[in-house]
């Protein structure tokens, strides 16, 4: 009995030795023991409040216009009782009729596109922007769209609730319009979370779930298992797609994004990690190194700084934006109203942690440069820094964080110091 109780604990010591620092970094991840009450808010010099722009997951600067563009949903009532993205699928009867939004980041004013061509639910998610380089003014933007599955009602057994898909646009900069191209569906687009384009006839995907709901997507996300993908789709004319899965390496799959000298970023949310990535042929995604937030990493951004003439300094780096308090987030996620408090997060990385070998260097782990309790930001899932000339700005070197959320009310702008914030 002594021996049984000696080795079971040593068994128990060598278990919690393993098993310790992963709990503590998915409690960490999650914000589990973070009380709303001990909460830092951490902001820019003054923060702008951008109306008109309700519940939108991704946002995307369009550097050729110098406009930002997202998809939104526009609605958070019919948000909180269906969103495929966050397992919701309670009320497909009343989805979400969302949109097209352009902001200027020197007004701070938004603007809703018409969808020619378009009459379709629009549940809004990830979008992508691609202009061909001769024609800088055109702008083709990837969207994904939740749609509920019509074959569900008559076939629950056998159909998904949701039938998710891509929908394309096209859109010349400065018009109040974005003319439907095409749907793109496909059985290896199950549910998919964010987009990048790769020209207007071919994209990445990502599925940032293996199971659309049920216990199986429970523990999908308790065990972060490695089951979700990235898929590689080619239109290859007005009917035929042809999908490939490029990546299935990575739990979580979420956000994807631009980083320089066409280096691919690709979030693992619930690991809190950013991993950064090549592409070869457009097909061949090598996975080259990661980083790690203290908290969900969604859509990742690079911050590319064009005034590093000015003064020498360049201040260019990764924003990895999340939800804080995540564990809340399914239950906070249901409020019709949209006011239950869900905490914003974002950090940065400097240009050097995307280089391997250079990422475990001082200063270039993630750092916070934004955080807020909810209520100036409910729950960002993605931001963006555009740079202000500083030869407009008394030589200060300054630009505006954009921060917006899939269940945010609004979009805030908040002004940082670049010397401070970025440095």
């Amino acid at each position: 009995m002594a021996v049984l109780l000696y080795v079971t604990t040593i068994v128990v010591g060598i278990l919690s030795a393993f098993l310790y620092a992963p709990l503590k970094r998915e409690a960490t991840i999650l914000g589990i023991f973070q009380s709303l009450e001990s909460w830092q808010n951490v902001h820019g010099i003054e923060n702008r409040v951008i109306d008109g722009v309700v519940a939108c997951e991704d946002l995307h600067y369009h550097e050729p216009s110098g406009m930002l563009y997202s998809a939104c949903a526009g609605e958070m009532e019919r948000m909180a009782g269906w969103f495929p993205g966050s397992g919701t699928l309670d009320h497909p009867e009343t989805p979400a009729f969302g949109t097209l939004v352009v902001i200027d980041p020197k007004t701070m004013k938004s603007q809703k596109l018409s969808l020619d061509d378009f009459s379709s639910t629009f549940v809004t998610h990830g979008i992508s922007l691609y202009s061909p380089p001769s024609d800088l003014k055109t702008v083709y933007i990837f969207a994904v769209n939740h749609v509920p599955n019509p074959l569900w009602a008559t076939a629950p057994s056998a159909q998904p609730k949701a039938a998710s898909r891509i929908e394309l646009f096209v859109h010349s900069v400065g018009s109040n319009t974005a003319k439907h191209l095409r749907t793109i569906s496909n059985p290896l687009i199950r549910t998919p979370n964010d987009i990048l384009a790769l020209s207007e006839r071919e994209f990445l995907v990502t599925n940032d779930h293996y199971y659309r709901d049920g216990l199986m997507r429970v523990v999908e996300e308790l065990t972060h298992s490695a089951w979700t993908d990235l898929v590689h789709m080619h239109i290859n004319d007005a009917t035929d797609v042809t999908a490939t899965v490029a990546l299935n390496s990575i739990a979580t799959n979420n956000g994807l994004g631009w980083g320089p000298k066409r280096q691919v970023l690709i979030s693992d949310a619930g690991g809190g990690t950013l991993y950064f990535a090549g592409l070869e042929g457009n097909k061949n995604i090598s996975i080259s190194h990661s980083i790690r937030a203290d908290g969900i990493v969604d859509n990742p951004s690079f911050f590319s700084d064009p005034y590093t003439g000015f003064d020498g300094r360049d201040y260019s780096g990764y924003l990895l934006p999340g939800i804080g308090r995540a564990a809340y987030f399914p239950k906070s996620f249901k409020d019709p109203t949209g006011k239950e408090p869900l905490p914003s997060l974002v950090w940065f990385a400097p240009a050097s942690a995307g280089k391997k070998g250079e990422e475990e260097g001082l200063g270039k782990q993630p750092r916070l440069l934004f955080s807020d309790d909810g209520s100036s930001l409910r729950a960002a899932t993605t931001a963006v820094i555009v740079a202000i000339d500083p030869a407009t700005n008394d030589g200060k070197r300054e630009g505006w964080l954009f921060v917006t959320g899939v269940v945010a009310p609004h979009m805030l702008a908040t002004k940082i110091d670049f010397a401070k914030a970025l440095s």
